[in-house]
């Protein structure tokens, strides 16, 4: 073998080393980016793979400039794909190069052991020994890759196992997470510029010199990756917890929205049971005053008598008793506020929608309505509900004027200029009423649709009935949670 052909199989390997970063980084990606666009993020790794050939292979650039470069376009990927949000992309790069690391200083450390065993074993007075020595780095550099992928490999399945799903992270979360994995970058980094040192006249190599190095350094490796992978499996654990308890807690507020309810329509019926009971004393007064002949006495009566009725009455009457209680109520708070309020609401006995869940829905979205409007100047807000049917799905829609800015409860404020087919995440952190309809809409296999113009906001929320075959109605919904 000459030297020429020992320099081609370099470039292989580097090529193939090449490829091996990419396809380990989009491993890495896609643990934690999973289902989010992948016809771009596939475009995304093409560009990514290119740069990295390009630096690599034809202009010579070193590691740790290659890789700063690779961070600074996936980073530039995600700011236009994602916005602001880069978190969770500085995470799955820290972690992909620490495992790149850790990966590197076990299957190096097996190299130095291989290669000063094959050293060994030849004479340099022989007249084969540059060929031997040629095909001893060709077989040590193809065990160098084959463990760096085996160990890279071994890690990202641990950690494809416990991420489940993707999950949120915020910065803190991020530097939390990171420590290790900084660590085993300079980790790397020391061993490499200690590997071989210029003391004087002589070379110290720290495989050579240090031959407990050859166990002592993957050692620390594997153990600096287990602690990554174990703060990645509790923090896990930890976002499962608070989802767990953020769904109680949306289940308790919802729970305490319909006890309000049952206890509006409580008090409304017994209202009604008060004025039945008192309507003998009414038309025996009635009857006192017309005996008396005091007409002027019985029409101012009459008309509070009216006034009473006329506050018991339903002016939208929806074909359930539970939506009626709830449209009717918030039409009287509307109205306090000088609020037009428009219903279009027919719902059916046939209708299969729980009446409890589309009280939810009811109740915290003219909870909403109501509360934009009133933040308005008197007599200018304007509320529409609206029933619609679409095959077998309903679909309930809530229009209402606001300010043209949406504050939350921890002081943010985000303006609002445009017309959106769907509004930031931030709805859905701060917006716990909002919270409770879209878990209505996912467990009725539906959706909630958010759009907002300059002064006017409208929500949608799509609710699937049960499963209608050949023009009949079959059971229970069976892919309801």
């Amino acid at each position: 073998m000459s030297q020429a052909e020992y320099e081609l199989f370099n470039n292989l390997c580097e090529a193939c080393l090449v490829f091996l970063h990419v396809f380990f980084f989009m491993i890495i990606w896609e643990i934690f980016y999973r289902q989010e666009r992948k016809g771009k993020t596939a475009v995304a790794a093409g560009v990514f793979m290119a740069v990295n050939i390009i630096l690599r292979l034809c202009l010579a650039v070193p590691g740790w400039m290659r890789f700063g470069a690779s961070a600074v376009i996936v980073l530039a990927y995600c700011r236009m794909e994602y916005g602001k949000h880069l978190e969770k992309a500085v995470f799955a790069i820290l972690l992909y190069y620490n495992f790149h690391f850790m990966s590197f200083l076990i299957s190096n450390s097996i190299y130095q052991y291989l290669a000063d065993a094959m050293r060994g074993r030849m004479e340099a007075g022989n007249a084969d020994y540059m060929l031997q020595m040629y095909k001893s780095q060709i077989i040590n550099q193809s065990l160098n890759i084959l463990f760096y992928t085996l160990s890279f490999l071994f890690m990202i399945g641990i950690v494809k196992k416990i991420v489940r799903k993707p999950f949120s992270m915020n910065w803190y979360e991020v530097m939390f997470l990171s420590v290790l994995n900084i660590v085993g970058g300079m980790l790397a980094w020391m061993v490499i510029d200690i590997s071989a040192v210029q003391i004087e006249n002589e070379v110290f190599y720290l495989f050579v010199q240090k031959r407990e190095m050859t166990w002592k350094i993957p050692m620390l490796a594997v153990l600096l990756c287990s602690g990554e992978i174990s703060a990645i499996h509790i923090f896990q654990k930890y976002k499962e917890l608070q989802g767990e308890r953020e769904k109680h807690f949306v289940e308790e507020q919802q729970m305490k929205a319909m006890k309000r309810r049952l206890e509006e329509a409580e008090n409304f019926y017994g209202s009604i049971r008060k004025v039945r009971h008192e309507m003998k004393s009414h038309m025996v007064n009635i009857k006192g005053l017309v005996a008396g002949e005091k007409y002027g006495e019985v029409e101012k009566y009459i008309e509070k008598l009216d006034d009473t009725i006329q506050g018991l009455d339903y002016k939208f009457c929806t074909g359930n008793a539970v939506t009626d209680v709830i449209i009717n109520d918030k039409y009287r708070r509307a109205v306090k506020s000088g609020t037009a309020f428009s219903v279009k609401f027919d719902y059916r006995e046939t209708d299969t929608i729980s009446a409890f869940d589309m009280g939810i829905v009811l109740g915290n979205l003219l909870d909403n309505a109501i509360e934009a409007c009133e933040n308005l100047e008197q007599g200018k807000g304007h509320i529409s509900l609206t029933l619609k049917r679409k095959n077998h799905f309903l679909l309930v829609e809530v229009e209402n004027s606001f300010d043209g800015r949406l504050e939350w409860k921890d002081g943010e404020s985000i303006p609002v200029t445009m017309k959106q087919s769907s509004l930031p995440d931030i709805l859905m952190e701060h917006g716990i009423g909002l919270k409770n309809v879209k878990d209505v809409a996912d467990r009725y296999l539906g959706y909630m649709d958010i759009k907002a113009g300059r002064d006017v906001f409208k929500v949608t929320v799509m609710l699937q009935q049960k499963e209608i075959t050949g023009g009949k109605n079959y059971g229970s919904f069976r892919n309801r949670k």
